[in-house]
């Protein structure tokens, strides 16, 4: 993979050539230099691959995991029914999730995306202009939902579904996380919460029921990926509040993905 992205070859055409061209050798020893001291490879190459698509990633973001494609495909069960939706991702990193929701399905009219991280929104320009979604997709540094409620700019005629995928890791919960996710991806987008985790979801759940009464919005549906841990926690809150919900278990057969109905 390091070999391919530097030198710019085929798999056809590296299996053919003779030598590694003489001008690649150095770029080719510094990127396994940096794989040897553990840096995921999708960094080294900037390039990781999500739902069958390529996405451009760096530092800035995390990297895409097999474990989050569950949200899309329930994502894309419900646009099955051919109901048309606004779609708001909310702290969207590199945007895999919606884009992967957008190239799978018509039924996606408008869509924002949303980071806290005003480089992560840099990051997630690069991915919507790389697969030429400009018209459909909106980024904006914002955090959570309290600005669409304030902004009398935004109006939503159409039934809304949220996608998130939150920092839900205990504060400094190392003992459960790679050596090399601790040591380069970043913090903000992993940790976020001094009990449980689930704090900045409680956050979001509640703005999400105050924007569809604010905003006369007839249907919100939230997807929301969870921690190995949170499956108590969360449908402990769920059920405080009264709201329907599905989980879903991933690829791994635990739950991390929760569908619930504002």
């Amino acid at each position: 993979m390091i070999i391919l992205k530097i030198t710019g070859l085929s798999k056809e055409q590296l299996f053919l050539a003779p030598k590694i061209e003489e001008r690649f050798i150095h770029q080719i020893e510094q990127a396994l230099k940096r794989l040897e001291d553990w840096e995921p490879v999708e960094y080294i190459i900037e390039t990781s691959e999500f739902y069958w698509l390529d996405f451009f990633v760096d530092p800035r973001v995390l990297i895409p995991r097999n474990d989050t494609e569950i949200m899309v495909d329930c994502v894309l069960n419900e646009l099955l029914e051919k109901n048309t939706y606004n779609l708001i991702d909310v702290w969207t990193g590199s945007s895999c999730i919606p884009i992967s929701i957008i190239k799978n399905s018509e039924n996606i009219l408008k869509s924002y995306v949303i980071d806290i991280s005003k480089s992560a929104i840099d990051v997630a320009k690069i991915n919507i202009k790389k697969h030429w979604l400009g018209k459909v997709i909106e980024p904006i540094h914002w955090n959570l939902l309290n600005n669409f409620i304030e902004n009398k700019k935004y109006v939503f005629n159409e039934n809304i579904i949220i996608t998130a995928n939150l920092p839900y890791i205990k504060n400094w919960d190392f003992k459960n996380m790679d050596p090399e996710v601790v040591t380069f991806e970043p913090d903000s987008a992993l940790y976020w919460g001094k009990k449980t985790g689930f704090e900045l979801y409680e956050e979001l759940i509640k703005q999400a029921i105050a924007l569809k009464k604010q905003c006369n919005i007839n249907n919100i549906l939230l997807f929301i990926e969870i921690w190995f841990d949170q499956k108590e926690i969360s449908e402990m809150y769920l059920n405080t509040l009264g709201l329907k919900f599905d989980v879903f278990k991933d690829n791994w057969w635990i739950e991390r993905c929760i569908r619930i109905e504002i």
